[in-house]
């Protein structure tokens, strides 16, 4: 989940709340360890953006772009004629896709397909992909093309200029935003509105497992006063809360097999601080959402204080980016026990939706924009100085 533009409009105002009575007993929940990712780099910021079932990992940093195996990276160079990447996404095969550009003559986003160690162009102009599922299915949004499946070097846009597709699994359903301004669920050529939880005027869909299940974030306006949910078609949409009452918004961004789901809780507005304060990644297991910083395992925590996180693994390792002595790292965690851990008490329990009425602000991304890597990038840089 990159390459954005953050709409910030926070207005949070909880009319009634009426939580579900919580358990009191202790939940059966995993400890982890802290791989610093960031450290590799060399340099003093990165993200991990995606994780496969084998501890693959896609990075980001701001000069280059990397493929972690095995304890090692390996950079990957931009397409021919390009000086400047960014990595998205990568399957169980350890494909990645992204998309480069050259900072001295723009042209166009060039998206591609990197792969045993060659950066590919797409057969796709000025379009970010966004993820691929292992039949080597690609999703993004194009200019003017709007959300694309591109398969067997055919690519169908699956929608209008004004939305896009920001996941998929391996049975060829598709989540994105649409213009209308909320989520949408792809399959089989039609095209399902996810709508929005309670009041929300706004939602976007991030992820989907291959069970169907879809996580991401529904608000009022933007992501800053949103909340995260899970969706499926016999559930409908659930609000999956935020970690603490002092929290303005939550973001939903990864899901596995096994229905958890990752993203971030927090008050600040700088998704991409270094220093830690106001944001914490989450887990969300068994109905419970975890601070991912209470779950690492004593003397295995790197010094990392865990801001986000972006996406987990059928064997339940959790990628994305946390603040390390003022630098923001991309890290790698890795179950290590499975134990009992006290159900939280610092944040919300999850909310019953009969009895919640909450105004929200949600994400909005521009992944049309003339030069996404070069403005994410500093956008990002203007954030951390």
């Amino acid at each position: 989940m990159l390459l954005l533009k953050w709409k910030f409009c926070i207005t949070a105002i909880t009319l009634t709340a009426i939580s579900l009575t919580a358990s009191k007993s202790a939940l059966a929940a995993s400890l982890y360890s802290v791989t610093d990712l960031g450290n590799l780099t060399g340099e003093a910021f990165s993200y991990a953006t995606d994780i496969n079932d084998s501890g693959e990992v896609a990075i980001n940093s701001f000069a280059s772009s990397f493929f972690y195996s095995n304890g090692s990276l390996k950079k990957i160079s931009p397409l021919p004629g390009d000086n400047q990447l960014s990595v998205t996404g990568i399957n169980n095969l350890g494909q990645v896709v992204g998309n480069s550009v050259s900072s001295n003559n723009f042209t166009g986003n060039n998206p591609f397909l990197y792969s045993n160690g060659i950066t590919q162009p797409l057969s796709i102009r000025n379009a970010i992909p966004y993820a691929i599922n292992d039949r080597t299915q690609i999703v993004g949004g194009g200019s003017g093309l709007g959300p694309f499946l591109y398969s067997d070097g055919i690519v169908t846009s699956i929608g209008t200029p004004d939305n896009v597709a920001y996941g998929l699994n391996n049975l060829g359903q598709v989540v994105g935003f649409l213009g209308s301004n909320t989520g949408f669920l792809y399959q089989n050529g039609q095209t399902t509105n996810l709508g929005a939880l309670p009041v929300d005027q706004y939602s976007v869909a991030n992820d989907i497992n291959d069970l169907g299940q879809v996580v991401g974030s529904s608000g009022f306006t933007g992501v800053d006063d949103g909340r995260a949910f899970l969706y499926s078609s016999s559930t409908g949409i659930q609000d999956l809360g935020r970690l603490r009452p002092t929290d303005l918004f939550s973001v939903g961004a990864g899901i596995n097999n096994l229905g958890q789901a990752v993203g971030f809780s927090g008050a600040n507005g700088n998704f991409f601080a270094a220093d830690g304060n106001g944001l914490r990644a989450f887990l969300y297991s068994d109905n419970t959402l975890y601070d991912l910083n209470d779950l690492i395992a004593p003397g295995l925590d790197a010094g990392f204080t865990l801001t986000a996180a972006s996406a987990i693994n059928n064997k339940g390792q959790i990628v994305g980016r946390g603040a390390v002595n003022g630098e923001l790292r991309a890290f790698l965690l890795t179950p290590t026990s499975s134990v009992s851990v006290p159900e939280p008490i610092s944040g919300f329990p999850i909310l019953s939706f009969g009895a919640v009425v909450t105004l929200f602000a949600a994400l909005k991304r521009q992944p049309h924009s003339s030069n996404a890597v070069i403005q994410q990038k500093l956008q990002v840089n203007k954030a951390i100085t």
